[in-house]
């Protein structure tokens, strides 16, 4: 009989990761177009076709009745559907939502960026549908949601969201995603290194990677860390961003975020040569395949894992101003601009 092709061996054949195969064949946009279809062409030729025992065995365990418990779950979005920082939730809320089913929750999904949403109608909603669990979106909350009876629900956010109460957060691990790329970089010459950030990172978030970043470059001394950082604006020419490679020449690149490609072209900047270009978080599909660390659907799954516990232990927001940080790592990519 004929051995069935697996995940492992496309990824082989495709130089990716068997998560990146996993995403390409399901057809998620948290890869690149090109990507999927290059993945889903490679797929085809070596004859794949999905094992039909896992589809099965899936469906045993949602029939069995394994699911601990159920209960109604609400994500709220501070800003519109079309907003950037909607879109980019987005991506760990479906993770989250899949996480939630598999675990027996219900999850409606409400749009607080209008008046119609006052906190006390808000509250008064989730009250009449029973809802007990509660994760808050990115994007920029007005100061009228302060008032909202947070006591009253389990309430777990991510670290891009701080609304000055003590809320457990899921934030990536960027202490561990900077190590993993030092780590790879050791393996190149180049000494000269510099570090892009995006203004809209909180500021905490920034503390983490610059501790993280000055951490790694102080343990390698042959290392050049006289390059300040830039602060990538939105949206913005390459001016700004042309002037700061001219003026310090950096021959490796580490940005918080992925970046439009035509930016750095227009800049002047071209990767994988000279410049080395490494993402440190990666959770959106982009144009060019970058090399850095993907978030993949860890943020969302344990973010829905931890908020499950807290409704099963009856957790509701802590008076105390202590909340939990949870750090989730993510998986390292070999993509195109590191080069070899």
């Amino acid at each position: 009989m004929k051995q069935r092709v697996s995940q492992k061996q496309i990824a082989e054949a495709c130089q990716v990761s068997v998560a990146t195969v996993s995403y390409a064949l399901r057809n998620s946009r948290h890869i690149s177009v090109s990507t999927r279809e290059q993945i889903q062409k490679v797929a085809r030729e070596l004859g794949y076709r999905p094992d039909p025992s896992l589809s099965s065995l899936a469906a045993k365990k949602r029939r069995s009745g394994q699911t601990p418990f159920y209960a109604s779950v609400g994500v709220l979005h501070p800003n519109p559907k079309s907003s950037r920082a909607t879109q980019l939730f987005n991506i760990h809320s479906c993770h989250f939502k899949e996480k939630m089913e598999d675990l027996g929750c219900s999850v409606s999904e409400f749009q607080v960026d209008s008046n119609r949403y006052r906190p006390e109608r808000l509250a008064q909603i989730l009250r009449t549908r029973g809802i007990r669990g509660i994760l808050l979106g990115w994007g920029q909350w007005p100061d009228s949601i302060r008032s909202f009876p947070w006591h009253e629900f389990a309430v777990i956010s991510t670290e891009r969201t701080d609304l000055g109460y003590a809320i457990d957060k899921v934030s990536m691990n960027h202490f561990h995603a900077l190590d993993s790329i030092f780590d790879r970089l050791d393996a190149f010459p180049e000494t000269r290194y510099g570090l892009i950030l995006h203004d809209d990172c909180p500021a905490k978030t920034e503390s983490h990677i610059m501790g993280a970043y000055h951490a790694n470059l102080y343990e390698r001394k042959n290392l050049e860390s006289d390059i300040p950082p830039y602060r990538y604006k939105l949206n913005e020419g390459p001016t700004r961003l042309r002037a700061w490679y001219q003026a310090h020449k950096p021959d490796v690149i580490i940005s918080h975020r992925a970046i439009e490609a035509s930016l750095f072209q227009d800049a002047g900047i071209t990767f994988p040569a000279p410049t080395r270009l490494v993402i440190i978080e990666i959770d959106e599909a982009t144009d060019l395949e970058f090399s850095g660390i993907y978030t993949e659907a860890t943020l969302g799954q344990t973010t829905a894992q931890l908020l499950a516990r807290k409704m099963r232990t009856h957790e509701m927001k802590r008076e105390s101003n202590r909340a939990e940080l949870t750090l989730v790592n993510g998986i390292w990519h070999d993509g195109v601009s590191l080069g070899s």
